[in-house]
C-alpha cells in the first residue's frame, strides 16, 4: 500500500502510463461528464477530481489481485476507469506540471482503477487547511479496458 499526501493544483491529479501522457488540457478530457463523474479518462491517462481547492490530496493506493467484491459504504463517490500500462510503471502526477509524486511498478498490460472519495460534504478542515477532510483511495487490479463507471454518484450539496 502507497500512502499519499502531496500538493496538485486546479482540484485534480492524474495516473498516467509512465511513457505515454494525454493532453490534459484538453476540453475533450475534462468534458461535462467527466466533470460530473469525477473522472477523465484517455488511454493513458486518468484525471481524478480533488474536491477541497487547497488542492491536497491524502489517501491511499493499493494493487490488487483482483477488485473488492464489497464496496466501502463510507465512500460519497465511486467511480473506475481503465489505464493500458506498456512502460512498466504507473505513475500519478500533479497538476499542471505534471512532476512525478509517486511511481508504481506494474506488468504491462490493461488495468481496472477505481477511485473512493470521502468527505465530499465537507472537505475543509477548519483549524488546519494542510490537512483537508477529504480523502481518496484507489485500487488497482489487471483487467481488460473498459469505459469509466460510476458505482455511487456524489451530488455537491449546494
Amino acid at each position: 500500500m502507497y500512502k499519499l499526501d502531496f500538493f496538485t493544483q486546479y482540484c485534480q491529479f492524474y495516473l498516467v502510463n509512465k511513457a505515454e501522457v494525454s493532453e490534459m488540457d484538453d476540453l475533450e478530457f475534462w468534458n461535462e461528464k467527466a466533470l460530473e463523474e469525477r473522472l477523465a479518462v484517455e488511454k493513458n491517462t486518468l484525471g481524478i477530481t480533488v474536491e477541497n481547492d487547497f488542492s491536497i490530496v491524502k489517501g491511499e493506493l493499493e494493487v490488487l489481485d483482483a477488485p473488492n467484491e464489497r464496496l466501502d459504504p463510507q465512500a460519497d463517490h465511486i467511480v473506475e476507469g481503465s489505464l493500458e500500462i506498456n512502460s512498466g510503471a504507473m505513475e500519478i502526477q500533479d497538476c499542471p506540471t505534471s512532476d512525478t509524486i509517486l511511481e508504481v511498478p506494474l506488468e504491462n498490460g490493461p488495468y481496472r482503477v477505481r477511485i473512493y472519495s470521502y468527505n465530499l460534504d465537507n472537505p475543509y478542515n477548519e483549524t488546519d487547511d494542510r490537512n483537508p477532510n477529504d480523502h481518496y483511495r484507489i485500487e488497482v487490479w489487471k483487467e481488460e479496458l473498459s469505459e469509466r463507471t460510476v458505482l455511487k454518484q456524489w451530488f455537491p450539496n449546494h
